[in-house]
């Protein structure tokens, strides 16, 4: 790895950690797309927003009810940032055989 994309990579790193540590999701939908950017696993936003007591009428969420609201229009940074990582992490599967 060249000095240069080191660089880059750290201060990506700098921001990602920044945008995490300030924000405070308020809503269910925030609160999954921020357990997401950290997760990256749509099945592990599902097993902790369960935990949490989150439902969507009285049932438990689904991997597809948090798919959808990461594929939303985003309404913020972070939104955009889970929605980016969803999609790359989609892409890399389809490649993989999965």
């Amino acid at each position: 790895m060249l000095v240069e994309e080191a660089k880059k990579q750290i201060e990506y790193l700098r921001e990602y950690i920044r945008k995490i540590e300030n924000y405070t999701p308020t809503t269910m939908e925030e609160e999954a797309v921020y357990l997401y950017v950290q997760l990256e696993s749509v099945t592990k936003v599902v097993q902790e927003l369960n935990k949490k007591g989150y439902r969507i009428g009285k049932r438990k969420l689904t991997t597809v009810d948090i798919s959808n609201i990461i594929r939303g229009k985003p309404k913020d940074e972070m939104h955009e940032m889970a929605k980016r990582m969803f999609t790359k992490n989609r892409k890399r599967g389809k490649f993989c055989g999965v």
